[in-house]
């Protein structure tokens, strides 16, 4: 019986090895891969595209600084709202 057994475990210790191998060089791969991206894009920038003005028949809803309508911050208030008094 011990001679199976020491095959087994120096199977799986071989197993071990090769899995833990492949997953080291597919993570030093994909790490080297975004690395080099991020390098391109850095030194080729993309321009910006700015999308064209098409004319709008109605007016949009009023915006603050931040960009957020009228509506959606009403919206939010009584949300807050609601779950302050509920909680």
């Amino acid at each position: 019986m011990q001679p199976d057994v020491m095959s087994l475990l120096l199977e799986a210790g071989m197993l071990l090895l090769v899995g833990m191998s492949v997953v080291f060089l597919f993570l030093t791969l994909l790490i080297g891969a975004v690395n080099f991206i991020a390098w391109v894009c850095a030194k080729f920038p993309e321009e910006e595209l700015t999308p064209a003005v098409q004319p709008s028949r109605r007016a949009p809803p009023a915006a603050n600084q931040s960009g957020i309508t009228a509506p959606v911050v009403a919206a939010i208030t009584a949300a807050v709202d609601q779950y302050r008094r509920q909680h």
